[in-house]
């Protein structure tokens, strides 16, 4: 599955908007045969996790509570094992897809890192036998990650990041 964010900017202003995206059918194909399956009527969540990247420390903060969110498509629940970190999100199945759009509408200054975690142990239309760990992607062509570059001097960027990550600042 894909995610984007937008606008593509690398900093916005107190008050605007960063708009995350996910959308995808009901039908996935398994990683390990490539077959399709349907996974209509499932509960599919995944965690939104915002983290500050502070200027002059090495602990970045929780920082969900620093963005208003606005809800187009999607339900709130799940897990949401650190309150400061990530909120819990389920996909609302319109029709035969999935959607998820958020809104983070910035209320404080700071360089920001936002994630849509994958969604781990989704049970197929309610049978608790077939599971799926469901990857999670961005696709957007620039995650601004020199900003998570800057803040952790000299670390290589794992793949999970550079895929999961968007990074942006607000002024």
């Amino acid at each position: 599955m894909e995610e984007s964010f937008s606008p593509e900017k690398d900093s916005i202003k107190i008050g605007d908007t960063i708009w995350l995206s996910a959308t995808h059918t009901s039908i996935f194909i398994d990683a390990t045969n490539n077959q399709e399956i349907n996974f209509s009527n499932s509960s599919l969540g995944a965690n939104v996790r915002i983290l500050q990247l502070p200027d002059n420390s090495s602990d970045v903060s929780g920082a969900i509570n620093d963005f208003s969110i606005i809800k187009t498509f999607g339900i709130e629940g799940g897990n949401d094992n650190i309150p400061s970190e990530n909120k819990g999100y389920y996909f609302e199945e319109r029709g035969s897809d999935y959607a998820l759009k958020l809104g983070f509408v910035s209320q404080k200054k700071g360089i920001y890192a936002i994630s849509l975690g994958n969604s781990m142990g989704v049970t197929q239309n309610g049978k608790a036998c077939l599971k799926a760990n469901i990857e999670i992607q961005n696709n957007n062509k620039d995650n601004h990650l020199y900003y998570y570059q800057n803040w952790r001097t000299g670390y290589t960027i794992s793949d999970y990041e550079r895929t999961h990550m968007y990074c942006f600042k607000v002024y």
